[in-house]
């Protein structure tokens, strides 16, 4: 048996059954260091350990912020935008809060909160899909990603006159009627705000002038990765807290992803 173990002749073939466990072993190592680069399907537990793509959650919520296409005449700003990254999916919810709303003005209510996500791809870091909230129905167009896309995976969105309604670059073509339905309604109520029973001064200083046509022209452009900073993009599943501490208000949240 020692003899057998000792000899020259069992001796040589050791040599490649080392390289070969060694080149086994590195691959293992390779394999391991290239999985946190970014699957599709890591678990949520990985995920928060492996950033998607090495990337850290402020850069990916800058690099798919939206940009938003206001009204010239639009009587509100931009007030804060944040960025909440769901836990186990690629999907990030940016909240844009606006001074008001025109409908709402004088009301006790302070400020607008809209709302649109962008689903990406964690490997490639490239936009798959783009959805806004309209009025409590979300929207999308095939269209508003192609252009995303196109942009630098950055989404156009069009922002409603006064009332913040967010929509989907290319909502024209979409076949349901109802946010053109919905848009004609408020162009009459933003054109007769001054009307309305107990209109206040600040209503009359906001009701719309111009035609239709001049109401769903959106060509101001406002860039919502202006507003991100790093403390404002979070990872949780539900964001209702975190935003009323920061905001300083009580507000109910709208939706808190495309699918609940």
């Amino acid at each position: 048996m020692c003899e057998f173990a000792g000899s020259d002749r069992n001796r040589r073939p050791a040599a490649p059954r080392a390289r070969r466990r060694a080149f086994v072993a590195a691959v293992l190592l390779s394999c391991a260091a290239v999985s946190c680069g970014g699957q599709a399907d890591l678990s949520s537990r990985s995920r928060s350990a492996c950033v998607d793509g090495g990337v850290d959650r402020h850069t990916l919520a800058i690099r798919f912020a939206p940009v938003l296409m206001l009204h010239a005449d639009e009587p509100y700003r931009v007030v804060s935008v944040f960025a909440v990254f769901h836990p186990s999916k690629p999907l990030v919810a940016y909240h844009v809060f606006f001074e008001d709303d025109v409908l709402l003005a004088g009301r006790g209510k302070s400020l607008d909160h809209e709302i649109a996500w962008v689903e990406y791809d964690p490997v490639t870091l490239k936009a798959t899909d783009v959805f806004t909230l309209w009025h409590r129905t979300v929207l999308r167009t095939d269209a508003c990603l192609m252009d995303a896309k196109a942009s630098g995976q950055r989404p156009r969105l069009d922002v409603q006159w006064g009332q913040h309604g967010l929509l989907p670059h290319g909502w024209k073509n979409l076949v349901t009627a109802r946010p053109r339905l919905e848009l004609a309604t408020h162009y009459e109520l933003a054109r007769y705000l001054n009307r309305l029973p107990k209109a206040s001064a600040r209503d009359r200083a906001v009701s719309f002038r111009g035609s239709y046509g001049d109401y769903i022209t959106f060509d101001v452009r406002v860039d919502a990765a202006d507003y991100i900073r790093a403390d404002c993009v979070i990872e949780a599943p539900r964001s209702r807290e975190y935003l009323n501490a920061r905001l300083g208000e009580t507000f109910l949240l709208k939706k808190e992803w495309p699918d609940w």
